[in-house]
């Protein structure tokens, strides 16, 4: 029976469910009517694609094949060439560094085949360290000066003498301070130049002249440290350093668990001497007190005797 609280019950359900179905609706239409008017992807240039408007009415044209293929190849150079490491423009003074630190089964072998990658690459071993002692690995420490345009080779062939834990790279750029020093040092030179001069007339007093022999010797100092300066400037960029360290397997277990020992000996040590300590500091503290009270304790029982 339709009663006036079914009527209200239907309402409060209908309407509700009326209106949120048509929510839905509408947002289904806006959001296929925004796909369909999306605009082209910016590579659509790259990937020769068309970028006017869409004829909906017929099916779109395939695109060119050799377009297609000449702009992805386009795309791969210009992706390959921004993950490549950018050259250094000319006139740049950059100073390269590596550390390695490699775990090898033979330390001593795989530092000879250390120094065959440095003759190999006209490289030269500035360092070697070996360490073999009793009952315990071997490790090795290298450090090959290597001319730079070999760099990138030898570290790669080191990376082959085992399994690399560590590796760490560094570029040193110098450019401004080659560039300050060599402008400092046309200055300097320009002043020995005129000081020279100076002298070569001297038609100045015996004091001007011994002034200028002064001053000219101090500019030639000068002249001479900033040249040797320029030189080691010379000698960092064009040689490269790189250190590698060579261990053993074990070699790390054994030395942490030769450190764990030495570190718990200390620290017992420790402990026995504060115990040490302490049990003389109360001794010391105890015994004239102990020695009073036996003193008063006698002397009561004298006491006592006596009556």
């Amino acid at each position: 029976m339709d009663t006036p609280a079914s009527r209200a019950v239907r309402r409060a359900i209908v309407v509700p469910a009326a209106i949120c179905l048509t929510v839905f609706v509408g947002i289904v239409a806006v959001t296929a009517s925004r796909r369909s008017t999306q605009r082209p992807s910016d590579l659509t240039p790259f990937l020769g694609g068309s970028a006017g408007r869409t004829d909906f009415g017929a099916a779109a044209a395939p695109a060119p094949a050799a377009p297609v293929v000449a702009s992805r190849r386009v795309v791969d150079a210009v992706l390959t060439s921004n993950s490549a490491t950018a050259p250094a423009w000319p006139g740049q003074k950059l100073i390269r560094s590596a550390e390695l630190r490699v775990q090898v089964r033979d330390a001593a072998a795989a530092a000879r085949n250390a120094e065959g990658i440095a003759r190999a690459h006209a490289a030269f071993v500035a360092e070697s360290h070996i360490t073999q002692a009793d009952r315990a690995p071997t490790d090795a420490r290298i450090v090959i000066r290597v001319p730079v345009d070999s760099f990138d080779a030898v570290v790669n062939d080191l990376r082959h003498l085992g399994r690399v834990r560590s590796e760490n790279a560094s570029t040193g750029d110098v450019t401004r301070e080659y560039t300050d020093l060599e402008t400092r040092l046309a200055v300097k030179e320009q002043t020995t130049g005129q000081l020279r001069g100076l002298l070569a007339n001297r038609t100045g007093k015996l004091s001007d002249v011994l002034e200028v022999e002064r001053e000219l010797a101090r500019v030639v100092t000068e002249v001479e440290q900033m040249k040797a300066q320029r030189r080691e400037y010379d000698r960092l960029v064009a040689v490269s350093s790189v250190t590698v360290s060579l261990f053993e397997p074990s070699s790390e277990g054994l030395a942490a668990l030769r450190l764990s020992m030495l570190d718990s000996f200390r620290q017992v040590t420790d402990v026995l001497a504060s115990s040490l300590g302490t049990l003389v500091y109360l001794v010391t503290y105890l015994v004239p007190w102990v020695a009073l009270g036996a003193a008063g304790w006698w002397c009561v029982r004298a006491i006592r005797r006596a009556y």
